[in-house]
């Protein structure tokens, strides 16, 4: 069991553990401001290129809490397979593309703190966004 005041993910990424979060940037019950903080506490302890290594954090535009019948962008992606294969196969996620499961557009999923930023092209589509700060 994980306490979220537990920042010391050593013993789970020393175990081979791996883990991915996903929160809503229009969450509006839990903020994402707390899993900006515990990712950050993770990293204060065990060092950035450690936590790198076990753990990967995104924050996702438009996504509320449950996705349901609202404007928000109802994420879908299948983050288990991508657990699988950085699990079994040592392939980190790398690029992820979030697609809202209500409408026809994707989001690159960036590493917390980058953001998806529009360059240019068709809004609705991933390949318009460039991660950055």
């Amino acid at each position: 069991m994980q306490d979220r005041n537990n920042a010391d993910l050593g013993p789970f990424a020393r175990a081979g553990g791996k883990l991915i979060m996903m929160h809503g940037a229009a969450d509006e019950l839990v903020s994402s401001r707390s899993t900006d903080d515990y990712y950050q506490r993770v990293r204060d302890v065990l060092g950035p290129s450690s936590t790198r290594a076990f753990m990967r954090y995104y924050v996702v535009p438009g996504a509320n809490h449950a996705n349901f019948d609202t404007p928000a962008f109802a994420a879908g992606w299948d983050s288990l397979s991508a657990l699988e294969r950085w699990v079994e196969n040592g392939q980190s996620p790398t690029g992820p593309v979030v697609a809202d499961v209500a409408h026809d557009r994707t989001r690159p999923l960036c590493e917390y703190p980058d953001w998806p930023r529009y360059r240019a092209g068709d809004p609705d589509s991933a390949s318009s966004f460039v991660c950055g700060h």
